[in-house]
């Protein structure tokens, strides 16, 4: 008897003194396993982080999926290089935006966000392009350090176009094709169109220029990204949590919000065009 009483509560002298914490930790554990994790963040990229707001639809995915466990997280805006550095010695609880193997003795989630990189050309142009060596010809401009980033075929091409260059701003890109400095911007769509619109509502684009169809080529696959924990019980809690918001819609009403701000007409999956105001067209897959 003495034993079970041990194995229920941990000593007499807990329980004297800690009725309530001890109830509590039967009925809800919960709300005691419950955390408050430092997230590192190495770039503002809206629509999926805004910083100045803490949000976008990766940091409100984030926030969704960890408070179904009762968790919360706390965003400390680091440089790529630091966020796996401060992971490693625990100094943050984990990370987003990366793929399994980039760092070791961490906890990968699921896949949490897709992103659709397009080489984007105006409509008027009526260029066709269907593969990577479509582009060697064409004015480019891409975002930083995509020469390593999206593949062998693309750095060859980026080696034997005199034309290529990458822009640190990604709003840089959208000025450039919309002004007709660039053939194609090769970018994420919804990163294109988050920043059309902003230039659009600023007046850094005329009416005649914003008013411009833009087609996504989407001749990249998705760019699939993981979140990493350094808790193998946070990964699973993100991840059951992640499966919730997916089943009982809070996911979708995400992607509808940001759909929304970005005006987009169209699902960001279904979509290709850029287009309305403004807007963007997908081309045929």
């Amino acid at each position: 008897m003495k034993q079970t009483n041990h194995i229920s509560c941990v000593s007499r002298m807990t329980c004297i003194r800690y009725p309530l914490l001890a109830v509590i930790a039967l009925l809800y554990p919960q709300l005691i396993q419950a955390a408050e994790l430092k997230i590192g963040v190495s770039l503002s990229i809206p629509p999926y982080v805004i910083q100045e707001s803490d949000s976008g639809l990766e940091l409100d995915l984030l926030y969704q999926a960890l408070a179904v466990k009762g968790h919360t997280a706390n965003i400390e805006y680091l440089p790529l290089a630091r966020t796996f550095h401060e992971l490693r010695v625990g100094k943050l609880d984990g990370i987003i935006n990366v793929k399994e193997g980039m760092i070791e003795n961490v906890f990968y989630s699921n896949v949490a966000i897709r992103y659709q990189n397009c080489a984007i050309s105006l409509e008027k142009n009526n260029f066709s392009i269907n593969s990577i060596k479509d582009l060697t010809n064409k004015k480019v401009v891409s975002f930083q350090r995509a020469a390593s980033f999206l593949g062998d075929e693309f750095t060859q091409m980026t080696k034997a176009n005199p034309s290529y260059q990458e822009q640190a701003r990604q709003i840089q890109q959208v000025y450039m094709l919309m002004k007709h400095r660039a053939d194609v911007v090769v970018m994420d769509k919804n990163i294109f169109t988050y920043y059309l619109r902003q230039a659009f509502i600023e007046g850094k684009l005329t009416e005649i220029e914003s008013k411009q169809v833009a087609v996504c080529h989407r001749i990249f696959p998705p760019t699939e990204y993981k979140f990493a924990f350094l808790s193998e019980q946070i990964r699973d809690d993100f991840n059951l949590g992640l499966k919730q918001i997916t089943e009982d819609g809070t996911l979708s009403a995400l992607h509808e919000k940001y759909r929304q701000l970005m005006s987009l007409e169209n699902e960001a999956e279904a979509s290709n065009t850029i287009m309305k105001q403004p807007e963007l067209k997908q081309d045929p897959l």
